[in-house]
Parts: structure tokens; sequence; C-alpha cells
């Protein structure tokens, strides 16, 4: 069985870690719009949030 190059395996580890990292902002992000539009009352974003 060969073994990982390190390169590899320190790429794999960075892949997952920023696509977790980019769902999490992504998350973060859509909850604060919908926050904003809500004190704002912008009809479009509470009709897609309800």
């Amino acid at each position: 069985m060969p073994q990982m190059k390190p390169m590899m395996w320190m790429t794999m580890m960075l892949m997952s870690i920023m696509m977790i990292m980019s769902m999490i902002i992504t998350n973060y992000f859509t909850t604060m719009e919908t926050k904003t539009s809500t004190y704002n009352k912008k009809p479009k974003l509470i009709k897609w949030k309800w």
C-alpha cells in the first residue's frame, strides 16, 4: 500500500477545511441578511424565510 505524500494530504485537509469554512460563512451571512431584511421590512426576503 503506497503511503500518501504529505503534500497531497495537506491539500486534502485544506480543501475540506475550506469547504467547511465556506459553508459556515455562507450560513452566517444568509442569517445576517435575513435579520437585516426583517428590520428593514423587505417583503422579498421575509417571504423567502417564512
